[in-house]
């Protein structure tokens, strides 16, 4: 039994320096400055959408990108029965819609898209009419890894914006980048 109650203790400290682990990866990652994206998905009142800061162009041909989205995103699960999904880049005055889609606010689902003007292009995905640019994308596929799930997405449209400001995510907040 001694035993045990020592490989529980081993056990709890593994966790405890996982977790501390884990919060110095979450810190440092903080430094690095990122653009602020709506991912989007669904119509109607059946659309709903998340903010995202981890995403990348894939590949030029065929134009594709990569967007990263927690497991637990209530969005996640809508893109994967669609099969589509709009990336919508925000510009540096709309700090409050990414709160709003970020889930700050408590709005949800297709509320979230209340006051904002909306279009769609190929797939049906909503993107934001105002955004610095935006991409319809087919999910080609989606990888669950560890806490997320890697988005493939085909894109199928693109609609570019103005030449506004960037709205960045830098140490945990948005910013105008200038």
């Amino acid at each position: 039994m001694a035993y045990v109650e020592s490989a529980s203790l081993t056990l709890e400290a593994e966790q405890a320096d996982a977790a501390r682990e884990g919060e110095a990866f979450r810190l440092a990652m903080r430094e690095l400055a990122a653009g602020v994206a709506l991912v989007t998905t669904g119509r109607g009142e059946y659309r709903t959408g998340c903010t995202a800061t981890s995403l990348c162009s894939l590949s030029l041909d065929p134009p594709s990108l990569i967007v990263c989205m927690a497991l637990t995103s209530s969005t996640l699960p809508s893109i994967r029965a669609n099969g589509t999904f709009g990336v919508n880049i925000l510009a540096g005055t709309d700090a409050k819609l990414a709160d709003r889609f970020a889930g700050r606010t408590g709005v949800k689902g297709a509320a979230r898209f209340a006051g904002s003007d909306w279009t769609v292009l190929v797939t049906g995905a909503p993107l934001l009419r105002g955004a610095l640019s935006c991409f319809d994308c087919e999910l080609e596929e989606a990888l669950d890894r560890h806490t997320h799930a890697v988005l493939i997405g085909q894109v199928k449209g693109v609609r570019r914006g103005g030449a506004a400001p960037a709205l960045v995510h830098w140490r945990g907040q948005f910013a105008r980048f200038e």
